[in-house]
């Protein structure tokens, strides 16, 4: 975790009298913290918070007097008519003057007496190096209050190292470690990695340590979740993710879907683990169309499309067609996505999460949607037929996409998927809305 000089954790709001403890706990400078009294020149600034980045992460705080031996003295702060957005100042400068952009956090403290506070919090286990504008790589030093260059090539060695260590953690966690019967080797599975980012900010022990913690997320999966689709909308789907059974391991809980007399088998399944990641195993189920289940097909145009092109030319039945519910799938991905997001919300210390998407034993399966969009697709470019047993978003395998905080992330993780099995963003789009109607008809998935 990251150091925090103050009681409050992380992402919580601070307020003048938790800046006393800089002076009360005589927090020096050194590899973490690093005072200022006014805001420096962009180029200091930005020599600093790459230093943060490519070592341990840390504190820069502006509006604090040091004594000789860089121990904060006061807290006086600055005026704020010389910067009155000092967040929009740092943030430009970080932009503009470090390549790639570390991830940070800023928050302004108003004093009593009208002055401000700059504190920015650059989190560590970040994928190094950043290099700022002057083309140096900056470090923290134990014994200096000022960053330096980092001469030793060794050294620039072993910050690439890091981050490439960083990258490798991700792909050691997105991987599906299940064992799987004979019986099972040709079922199909939509699997998704989830991490925070960055790596080590959020921790969750409570999930292999507390058994009430266990048995509270089991009971609240049984709870609605609210689906956000990143506008007014919002639609209310009960009995999201009904887990009835649950193993808490050594580093994670998987929360499971199991039908009884089939305990030995694997199911739809939801993974935690202590440093909040999450792992969704999500089976794709088979539809069986045949002359007498078309009258299930709800749309008119699909109804059609399946009995002219699948089931006529093949003496009523789809004997090649391997059809699962892409629909089906959306639901179902929305809501384990926002019941992990509930999971995880006490913090606000995050740039987004990394994400990786796999499809497994994938060959000859089609992702079917009964909207009138899907018939018009198939008219047009024939049945989105997967011809790989596995698909990967990203494709290389161990690498993640980084979605931004902010976003509908399930809407962002969904439309990946519509794409691994073939189908335009913009069908995904376009059929979502159906989709949701019907469930929230329904009442639920």
């Amino acid at each position: 975790m990251s150091f925090n000089p103050f009681s409050k954790l992380l992402g919580e709001k601070l307020d003048p009298e938790d800046l006393n403890a800089l002076v009360t706990q005589q927090v020096a400078e050194g590899y973490f913290v690093e005072y200022k009294r006014e805001l420096p020149s962009a180029q200091k600034i930005a020599k600093s918070i790459a230093s943060f980045a490519n070592t341990y992460g840390g504190w820069y705080i502006v509006g604090v007097v040091t004594d000789k031996h860089n121990v904060a003295t006061e807290i006086t702060g600055f005026n704020p008519t010389t910067y009155p957005d000092p967040i929009s100042v740092v943030r430009d400068v970080i932009k503009n003057h470090i390549d790639p952009v570390p991830v940070f956090f800023c928050e302004v403290v108003t004093l009593p007496n009208g002055n401000l506070v700059l504190l920015l919090h650059v989190p560590g286990e970040q994928e190094t190096p950043f290099v700022a504008r002057d083309g140096r790589i900056y470090r923290r030093t134990s014994d200096c209050s000022e960053p330096v260059p980092e001469m030793s090539r060794h050294a620039l060695d072993q910050l690439v190292e890091r981050g490439k260590a960083s990258s490798k953690r991700f792909a050691d966690f997105a991987k599906d470690l299940r064992g799987f019967s004979q019986s099972e080797e040709q079922d199909a599975w939509l699997n998704i990695f989830i991490s925070p980012y960055p790596f080590g900010i959020v921790e969750k022990r409570e999930i292999i340590l507390e058994s009430s913690a266990v048995a509270e997320i089991l009971s609240r999966s049984k709870e609605p979740v609210c689906i956000p689709f990143g506008d007014s909308r919002e639609t209310t789907v009960t009995g999201n993710t009904p887990f009835n059974a649950v193993y808490a391991g050594p580093f994670s809980a998987i929360f499971r879907q199991m039908a009884i007399g089939r305990d030995a088998f694997n199911s739809l399944t939801m993974e935690f683990d202590v440093y909040a990641r999450a792992k969704l195993h999500i089976p794709l189920g088979y539809l069986a169309f045949n002359a007498s289940t078309l009258s299930d097909v709800q749309s008119d145009a699909v109804r059609k499309l399946l009995f002219d092109r699948i089931i006529k030319p093949n003496g009523g039945q789809s004997s090649y067609f391997r059809p699962f519910d892409i629909g089906a799938i959306w639901l179902t991905v929305a809501c384990l996505v926002n019941f992990y997001l509930s999971w995880i919300k006490e913090t606000t210390l995050l740039e987004g999460f990394k994400v990786a998407i796999e499809v497994t034993n994938a060959w000859r399966r089609v992702a079917f949607c009964d909207v009138d969009s899907w018939a018009d697709h198939v008219e047009r470019f024939g049945f989105p037929i997967l011809l790989h047993d596995e698909v990967r978003i990203p494709d290389e395998e161990g690498t993640g996409r980084l979605f931004k905080v902010g976003s509908a992330l399930w809407i962002a993780i969904c439309g990946h998927v519509t794409r691994a099995f073939g189908l335009p963003y913009e069908f995904f789009e376009n059929a979502i809305y159906p989709v949701m109607a019907k469930a929230s008809q329904r009442g639920g998935k």
